[in-house]
C-alpha cells in the first residue's frame, strides 16, 4: 500500500511544476509540504511529528539507544564552544548582518531578491565576512562548521520556517525539487529512492532515514567521518555513493536542493548540532 501511495506522491511532485497559473504555482510548495508530511505521518502513525527531527533514530530503537548514549557526552560540544568564540571575535560584524541572531538557523535557507539566489547559513556567513573585508571560510572547514554549530545550538527548539514568497524564489525551489527527484549516476538513483519508500528499511547494516527531518540537525558529527560536517558534505557523499559526479559545497545547485529539502521539514524543531552514524 505504501509503495503505491509513495509513487503516486512522486508522480504528483514531479508534475507539480507544470501547474498552469501563477497563483497555483505559488501554492505549489504548500501543497508539496502537506503531501510529503502527510505521507510520512500515515506511513509511521505511531511516531509523533516532532520526533521526525531525530531522523532515523525516530524509527530504529536499537540505534536510538546508542545515539542517546553518545548525546550524553556529545563529540560536537567543543565545536559549539569554539563557534561561540569565533562569533564573539567579530560580534559587531555578525550582529550587523544577523540582527536577530545568532539563533536564526530555523529561518534558513532563504531567498534573497537582491542577489537573486538562495542563501544558506554558511553562504550568509561568508557574504558577511566578505562585506567586512574578512577572509572567507572554506565551506568544509572546522571554523565554518564550528560557527554554524554555535548558531544551530542557539536555534534549538525553534521551528523550521522556510518561505517561498515569490516567482523567483519558486524557480529556485522547483530546481531543488527537480534535483531531489531526478535519477543520476551509474546506479540511476534519486534522493527519494532511499528516503521515501525505503525509509526505515535496512541497507546492509544501516537503517535508511526518512526525508522528513533530515535537515534539522546540521552540522552533524558523523561516526563515519569522525568529524563534524555540513549538510552539503552529505550531499557530496550521496552523489558519490550513486556514482554521480559531486558538486562543490554551497554550489547553487546544492543550495537550491537545501531550499526544497528544508522546506519539507517546516514545523519541525531545530536540534543541531547532532550525532549521526
Amino acid at each position: 500500500m505504501y509503495k503505491n501511495i509513495c509513487y503516486f506522491i512522486i508522480a504528483y511532485l514531479c508534475l507539480g511544476v507544470s501547474l498552469s497559473n501563477a497563483e497555483s504555482q505559488l501554492n505549489e510548495p504548500k501543497k508539496d509540504l502537506e503531501l510529503i508530511q502527510g505521507y510520512f505521518k500515515q506511513r509511521f502513525p505511531d511516531i509523533a511529528f516532532a520526533e521526525f527531527a531525530n531522523g532515523v533514530y525516530a524509527l530504529d530503537m536499537t540505534a536510538r539507544e546508542n545515539w542517546e548514549a553518545l548525546e550524553e557526552f556529545p563529540p560536537y560540544e567543543m565545536h559549539i564552544d569554539s563557534g561561540q568564540i569565533l562569533w564573539q571575535e567579530y560580534a559587531s560584524t555578525y550582529e550587523t548582518c544577523f540582527p536577530e541572531g545568532p539563533g536564526i538557523k530555523h529561518l534558513y535557507p532563504l531567498w534573497n531578491d537582491e542577489l537573486q539566489t538562495v542563501i544558506t547559513i554558511p553562504y550568509a556567513i561568508n557574504l558577511c565576512r566578505k562585506q567586512a573585508n574578512l577572509e572567507e571560510y572554506d565551506y568544509l572547514s572546522t571554523e565554518m562548521n564550528s560557527l554554524v554549530a554555535f548558531i544551530a545550538n542557539e536555534s534549538r527548539g525553534n521551528l523550521i520556517n522556510v518561505q517561498v514568497s515569490n516567482d523567483s524564489a519558486l524557480k529556485a525551489y522547483q530546481a531543488g525539487k527537480k534535483f531531489y527527484f531526478t535519477r543520476r549516476g551509474q546506479l540511476n538513483f534519486a534522493c527519494f529512492h532511499c528516503h521515501f519508500d525505503n525509509a526505515g528499511k535496512k541497507l546492509r547494516t544501516e537503517s535508511l532515514g526518512p526525508a522528513l527531518g533530515q535537515t534539522t540537525g546540521w552540522p552533524t558529527y558523523r561516526n563515519k567521518w569522525g568529524a563534524l560536517g555540513p549538510l552539503h558534505k552529505r550531499y557530496i557523499g550521496c552523489n558519490k555513493q550513486v556514482r554521480a559526479a559531486p558538486l562543490a559545497a554551497q554550489s547553487e545547485t546544492y543550495r537550491n536542493l537545501e531550499y526544497f529539502h528544508t522546506h519539507m521539514n517546516n514545523g519541525l524543531p531545530i536540534n543541531g548540532p547532532s550525532v549521526r552514524r
